[in-house]
């Protein structure tokens, strides 16, 4: 369902119905929404072993005009959580929220500065958990608006009034570990890269790569979505429980799917995701070498 909102220069700005819209869309229409850059710092150890933080000083190396910073190692995530990006509560949800200027009927545009599955973290708690239509994904990211060369901004950027918003849950889509080790029938379906998949999975689970749903452009591609579907015999919309390594990825996968026409309220996302299930290593591991689509 399309989402309009009537801007303060009586500008009518209506939203694709899609969860995505494209750079050239927020070149047209960027004055009238709300920006979230939901940047991640991505590195390497001396290990060879990729390590994440906050995007703070990416996004002050450069972001999109006006965007907020929506930090994901801060108030969009849970505070003092065991695993890293664990799911806020509603009140700090919303806070976070007023703090980058949403109101109760503000459009927001998210992106990040990686593959796009930051971004789809935050779209997925607003417009999965608690209903909020008002929020679309920039497909393929910052790239993207660097492809059609659009302005780019530096240094820190403040909301110009503080928000209103305030989130009520819609539905009860985030499942714990506990709930996951009870499913029986439902398919679980994990978004992590083959390898990793590989490496470690939980039993039963079938792969389903988000990075494989993209193209060359890192754009969300429907056709690669219907044939992953095709090809893991899920062509029939049912409930899905999906997973990553901590979230992410699979919030990734969610987006790529309604992208595609799945709804949203039959995609489960399983929060703390592997980092939960190994916490107990008691609990069941496959190390698969066929790798299921």
């Amino acid at each position: 369902m399309a989402a309009t909102c009537i801007a303060e220069v009586n500008v009518t700005v209506t939203f694709p119905s899609a969860p995505i819209v494209s750079a050239q869309w927020l070149s047209e229409n960027h004055q009238h929404v709300i920006l979230l850059d939901c940047s991640v710092s991505r590195s390497t150890d001396a290990n060879g072993r990729t390590e994440f933080s906050s995007g703070r000083e990416i996004f002050l190396q450069q972001h999109l005009p006006g965007a907020q910073f929506a930090d994901l190692f801060g108030a969009f995530s849970a505070p003092h959580a065991r695993f890293l990006f664990t799911a806020p509560d509603a009140q700090r949800l919303s806070a976070a929220l007023r703090s980058a200027g949403v109101n109760q009927h503000s459009l927001i545009v998210a992106y990040d500065q990686l593959n796009g599955a930051y971004a789809a973290r935050i779209w997925y708690l607003l417009a999965g958990v608690y209903g909020w239509n008002n929020i679309r994904v920039l497909d393929g990211g910052f790239a993207s608006w660097v492809q059609i060369r659009g302005a780019i901004e530096t240094g820190p950027s403040n909301p110009d009034v503080r928000g209103d918003v305030q989130l009520k849950v819609a539905r009860s889509l985030l499942l714990s570990t506990g709930q996951v080790e009870q499913e029986t029938q439902r398919p679980l379906v994990c978004a992590l890269r083959r390898e990793s998949f590989q490496q470690a999975h939980i039993s039963g689970s079938i792969n389903l790569p988000y990075p494989e749903l993209l193209n060359a452009r890192g754009l969300i591609d429907i056709q690669r979505v219907i044939a992953a579907l095709r090809d893991a015999k899920l062509t029939s919309p049912q409930e899905l429980l999906l997973y990553c390594g901590g979230g992410i990825n699979a919030a990734g996968l969610a987006l790529a799917l309604v992208t595609a026409g799945y709804p949203i309220d039959s995609l489960f996302l399983y929060d703390d995701s592997l980092n939960g299930w190994l916490f107990d290593n008691s609990r069941p591991i496959a190390n698969d070498p066929v790798i299921h689509r």
